[in-house]
């Protein structure tokens, strides 16, 4: 019982369902059913008539013909009372063609071609009525009169043996019909299936799309797109309104929208950024487009990240003004136009100062307080830029003139001068300034012009606080020295350029030589003799000045030791980075006992403002050369700080050494002498030495020596010597000592 209901159930599965075919599709085909039944109707009254049957037979004839298609074709009937009476007249012309011939066999096609064409409502009813007309009219119509359905003996004799026949053939045609039939009810299927998930897909999509008209106007669009419209609409449908007006019409640039290919556009509104692709829609047949199919995904937040990201990219977080990269580009642009321009190069003086003392808080603070003092004495045109740390440049375009630049210049640093209130006091800072100037059509490019401006900015830095240098090509030849001096430097000592000489310290009571200053000298080999002031402070800058420290140190007691003097004492220079960087006592230590020196002949010196800068650390290194033996001095006292006040911190020292700049005035300058005087005697009283620099004339000779000065140097007695001269006077001195002892 099961097997068969399985059985069933798997040929129900099998056959069509009916009733599916849409209306869209019913209509033509019905309509083209009707078509075929009228026709026949004029055809068999000519057909009738010209075989010689009277005009009542010939009506008679069309009769089951005219009747259906015209119930047929009432538009208030059912569906399916239409399809019964389009069936039951296509049948009735079939019945009629056999009449009309004799029942000739040929005749008989007719009802397959009809059987076929009513295969095409896909529908069970009229369907089943064609096969039921079928056997009825072969089986009773034969009966009532064969001759008329069947031309053959065997037919005419046998009627419900051909109808049966008949009805086979028909059958089977029924079959394949049904086959078609089921085939074409599964491929509807699948397109509407394949349609609803189109239909979704297309109004439930999170992105905005429309079906567009090839003039541009939305035929239908999703939800999306409706409420991005609805935005800006007033009220208006967006079917039937053309897409371009969802966009702002300055971003297509005169482009057809709808068009091929893709583009990112604002919003009509301009409240954000879409990006829209179109596709083209084909007919059917794929032989010209109808339309297009718009997608637009909304990429406001990505467009914003990437704007944010470009500033961050082009400007400093801290002031909100353009970076150097962006600066480049825009001085870049001004040069590439062939105007003229300043740069402006600043750089805060006491920066560190006030970072140091206050707090990164406040130093963040007086950088914004700054950048907004540059923005308001610039023109609006001209761009201010922070380059990091306390650096700012000022690009003023189309001011090619040096006159207007330093007065801009002037007018710039007088606004750094303004005190800036941080932590509730008045500070004040200034602004060293360096000015490149751009003539018109001066080629040149923007990172040259940079160049320049720093250049002669660290000039302006180097000649004192707050002030303001214009670049020309002599700054420019000296930066470019002192790069090659400063890369020279650093292999001086591979190359073996570095010598010393060494200035006689004279005791001014006796007149003798008790010891000498070691000088360092550097002799290149393209300038020649480098000035000491240009390479120890390119020294110190780069860091190489502790190894350059570390060879003086040991060449001057290779040469102390091999003069074979042992009360002759030999004062080395020692810079601060030696003192703060390092074991510097213990290099001393190996230092001599490397040469076998006594630690009483050497003397260090340092000067004040060494000392001060880290008093910590360098009051410990000198406690540990102390603790040596060598000898300790203050080298240009008087010049760096409040010197007396501070006395106290440079011990422990044995000896003050008074700077030039105070002898040449110990003749001229009442202040001067009373200032070298004070100082001798203040060492005396704290148990020190004291050693004149730049003695130069005996006078001066004599007036230090009536105030107690033990200790003297300079031209008047001698110049830096190299070590041949000394040791010749060192043996002249014992000469003319052994004479006074005889």
């Amino acid at each position: 019982m099961q097997g068969g209901m399985a059985s069933i159930s798997s040929i129900r599965a099998w056959l069509p369902e009916g009733h599916r075919l849409p209306a869209a599709m019913w209509e033509p085909r019905h309509r083209a059913m009707l078509t075929v039944l009228w026709l026949h109707v004029p055809v068999y009254l000519v057909w009738g008539l010209a075989n010689g049957y009277p005009v009542p037979h010939a009506i008679a004839d069309i009769v089951p013909l005219a009747v259906p298609a015209y119930f047929a074709g009432l538009s208030t009937l059912s569906r399916r009372a239409r399809e019964g009476f389009a069936a039951v007249g296509l049948l009735s012309a079939s019945a009629v063609l056999v009449h009309l011939m004799g029942g000739a066999i040929e005749a008989h096609f007719h009802f397959f071609v009809m059987v076929s064409l009513l295969a095409l409502y896909e529908e069970w009813f009229p369907y089943l009525l064609a096969f039921a007309y079928v056997l009825v009219h072969h089986g009773a119509m034969s009966a009532l009169s064969s001759s008329s359905v069947f031309n053959h003996a065997d037919a005419i004799e046998h009627p419900w043996r051909w109808a049966a026949v008949h009805a086979g053939f028909i059958g089977a045609q029924g079959i394949i019909c049904l086959v078609g039939w089921k085939v074409n009810e599964e491929a509807r299927a699948d397109a509407a299936e394949s349609q609803e998930r189109f239909g979704r897909a297309f109004s439930d999509a999170p992105i905005g799309m429309a079906l567009v008209d090839m003039d541009g106007n939305v035929v239908e669009a999703n939800a999306a797109l409706v409420a991005r419209w609805e935005a800006t609409a007033e009220g208006r449908r967006l079917e039937g309104a053309p897409l371009a007006r969802l966009v702002l019409a300055e971003d297509l640039s005169g482009s057809t929208f709808p068009g091929e290919g893709e583009i990112e556009v604002r919003h009509a509104d301009g409240s954000g950024w879409g990006h829209w692709r179109h596709a083209p829609l084909s007919s059917p047949c794929g032989t010209f487009q109808t339309g297009w199919i718009s997608h637009v995904i909304d990429v406001t937040t990505r467009r914003r990240l990437e704007s944010d990201l470009s500033w961050q990219a082009h400007h400093d977080p801290l002031t909100g003004l353009p970076n150097r990269t962006r600066f480049l580009q825009r001085l870049q642009a001004v040069l590439d136009a062939g105007n003229g321009a300043t740069v402006y190069f600043v750089d805060l003086d006491d920066f560190k100062l006030i970072n140091d003392s206050l707090g990164h808080a406040a130093g963040d603070e007086l950088l914004q307080t700054i950048a907004g003092r540059l923005v308001a004495e610039m023109r609006p045109g001209d761009v201010v830029a922070r380059f990091g740390g306390d650096e700012f440049v000022v690009l003023a375009a189309g001011m090619g003139v040096e006159g207007d630049a330093t007065r801009v210049a002037a007018r710039v640093a007088d606004a750094l001068r303004e005190p800036v209130v941080l932590s509730g006091s008045d500070r004040f800072v200034g602004g060293s300034i360096g000015l490149r100037v751009c003539q018109p059509g001066e080629l040149v490019t923007a990172e040259d012009v940079l160049r320049d401006a720093d250049t002669a900015m660290y000039r302006a830095k180097s000649s004192g606080k707050g002030c303001c240098e214009v670049f020309d090509r002599a700054i420019h030849d000296e930066a470019v020295s002192r790069l090659e001096l400063e890369s020279s430097l650093r292999t001086v000592l591979d190359r073996d350029e570095l010598y010393l000489a060494y200035q006689p310290l004279i005791d001014l009571p006796t007149g003798k030589v008790r010891g000498v200053e070691a000088l360092l000298r550097w002799n290149h080999p393209t300038i020649g003799n480098v000035p000491p002031l240009d390479f120890i402070t390119l020294a110190e800058r780069n860091g190489t000045i502790t190894k350059i420290g570390a060879w003086v140190l040991d060449e001057a007691c290779r040469q102390l030791k091999a003069w074979g003097d042992t009360e002759l004492e030999m004062s080395v220079n020692v810079s601060s980075h030696q003192l703060t960087f390092g074991d510097f006592p213990e290099l001393v230590r190996e230092t001599l006992e490397r040469h076998a020196v006594n630690p009483a002949q050497l003397t260090l010196e340092v000067t004040e403002t060494a000392v001060l800068g880290d008093p910590e650390t360098t009051t410990r290194t000198l406690a540990g050369l102390t603790a040596l033996g060598v000898g300790l001095a203050v080298d240009d006292f008087g010049v760096g700080y409040a010197s007396l006040m501070h006395l106290r911190q440079l011990l422990p020292v044995h000896t003050l050494k008074i700077d030039k700049s105070f002898v040449d005035g110990v003749m001229e300058g009442v202040e001067d002498a009373a200032i070298v005087e004070g100082v001798i005697r203040l060492a005396h009283s704290l148990g020190l030495g004291v050693v004149a620099e730049g003695v130069e004339h005996a006078e001066q000779a004599d007036q230090l020596r009536a105030w107690g000065c033990e200790t003297g140097q300079g031209y008047h007695f001698d110049r830096p010597l190299p070590p041949a001269e000394i040791q010749a006077r060192l043996h002249e001195q014992a000469d003319d000592t052994e004479r006074h002892a005889a």
